[in-house]
C-alpha cells in the first residue's frame, strides 16, 4: 500500500510539474522574448522543486536513485560514460576528414557556454532526469518495465526542451535514451552525466551546430 500510494503522489508531482512547466513557457513567450538559457535554468528550477516534494512525500533510496553508489559501480559507470565520450570524440575528427572540414578545437564554444559551466549543467539535469525523473517513473511502473521507463523519460524530457524547437527536442530525447540504457545497465547517474556533457559539449567544441 505504501508503494502504491508513493507512485501516486510521483505521478502526480510528474504531471503537476510538466503542466507548471508548459503553462510558464506559454505564459512567458506572449510576453516576452528571453533567451533559451533562461527555460534552460527554468526546467532545473523545476526539477529542484520535484525533488524536494519527492523527498517530502516519497520514501526516496539514494541508492537506487544512482546518486550514492559503491566505488565499483561507480568506476563501472564512468568507464561507461568515458567510452561513450572517446568514442563521439573519433567519431567526430572522423567525420571531420572525411567531409574535408576545416575543424579546430576549442573549449569556448559559441553561446559562450564555458567549460566549468556545462561541468555543473550536465551532471544537475542527469540527477534530474534519471535520480528524480527515472525513479519516479520506477515507482509508478515498476522496475520490471525498464523499456517503457525509459521511453518515457526521454517523452518528458523532450518536452521540456519544448522551447529549443523540434530538432532539439529530438535530440534530447535521444540522448536520454542512451543514458537511460546505461542507468538501466549501470545504476549509477555520474557516468550518465560524463556522457551528457561530452554530448552536449564536444559537438561544439569542434564547432558543429
Amino acid at each position: 500500500m505504501e508503494e502504491k500510494t508513493a507512485a501516486v503522489k510521483t505521478l502526480s508531482f510528474l504531471v503537476v510539474t510538466i503542466g507548471v512547466y508548459l503553462l510558464l513557457w506559454q505564459t512567458v513567450c506572449t510576453r516576452a522574448e528571453l533567451p533559451v538559457y533562461y527555460y534552460g535554468r527554468l526546467i532545473e528550477l523545476l526539477g529542484i522543486g520535484l525533488f524536494i516534494a519527492l523527498a517530502l512525500h516519497t520514501p526516496m533510496r539514494f541508492e537506487e536513485m544512482g546518486i550514492v553508489t559503491s566505488r565499483k559501480t561507480l568506476f563501472r559507470s564512468l568507464a561507461l560514460g568515458g567510452a561513450v565520450a572517446l568514442l563521439l570524440f573519433c567519431a567526430l575528427v572522423t567525420l571531420g576528414r572525411v567531409l574535408r572540414l576545416d575543424l579546430s578545437f576549442s573549449w569556448h564554444v559559441r553561446g559562450d557556454i564555458s567549460r566549468a559551466t556545462y561541468f555543473l549543467v550536465a551532471p544537475l539535469q542527469e540527477i534530474l532526469a534519471k535520480s528524480v525523473m527515472y525513479y519516479s517513473f520506477e515507482l509508478c511502473f515498476g522496475r520490471e518495465h525498464p523499456v517503457l521507463i525509459v521511453l518515457m523519460s526521454a517523452v518528458v524530457f523532450g518536452i521540456f526542451h519544448v522551447v529549443y524547437g523540434s530538432r532539439m527536442m529530438l535530440l534530447a530525447m535521444g540522448l536520454t535514451l542512451l543514458t537511460g540504457w546505461m542507468f538501466h545497465r549501470v545504476r549509477c547517474v555520474w557516468g550518465c552525466a560524463l556522457a551528457h556533457f561530452a554530448l552536449g559539449f564536444l559537438p561544439a567544441c569542434f564547432g558543429f551546430a
